[in-house]
């Protein structure tokens, strides 16, 4: 699954010259993970479209959340808990020639987590999110955004205990566009 989002992001930086507002986003992010539990991290997204709608292909990486409660089961002691979701969606951009641009968007997530002592397989969830991007274009402009994951993973732990963990939340991206 990384190396099909690694080729999609290398075609999309290829083709993006080409296309009027396309480019690329870099930002930090700081966003809920788990019940109670949030996490730093950094992420890129890669743009193509025109004027007003981007199609994005996106991933963030977060820091090891330490000691999480990953599942509610007395039995099994906290871990530490892996999360990196990968977006693939559209955003609508408003006011197009002015260097103030909201937008909003969504699109579906793929989240893949991992825990040292459980097996999560990954799985597919939703986003939605809201920004300002600053600047002129061409060239860099500043973006911050609201953004807001969900997803359901499949925890397994001892031989036959299974559970549905709910991972993601509302977060915040900020960085150049």
């Amino acid at each position: 699954m990384r190396k099909a989002f690694l080729v999609m992001a290398a075609c999309c930086m290829l083709a993006s010259p080409v296309l009027a507002d396309g480019g690329v986003d870099l930002y930090g992010s700081y966003a809920k993970v788990l019940s109670g539990e949030n996490s730093y991290g950094i992420g890129g997204r890669f743009s193509l479209g025109g004027d007003n709608w981007m199609f994005d292909i996106g991933a963030t990486w977060y820091k090891k959340v330490e000691n999480a409660e990953v599942i509610d089961d007395p039995d099994v002691q906290t871990d530490d808990f892996k999360y990196a979701p990968y977006d693939l969606g559209l955003r609508y951009f408003f006011f197009d020639g002015h260097k103030l641009r909201p937008y909003v968007g969504g699109g579906i997530s793929y989240v893949d987590a991992s825990s040292p002592n459980l097996r999560i397989n990954g799985a597919f969830g939703i986003y939605a999110l809201a920004g300002l991007r600053y600047g002129k274009q061409p060239g860099i402009n500043f973006m911050a955004e609201l953004i807001y994951r969900w997803a359901e993973l499949d925890v397994r732990y001892g031989l036959v205990d299974s559970q549905d963990v709910t991972v993601g939340g509302l977060g915040l991206n900020v960085g150049r566009s």
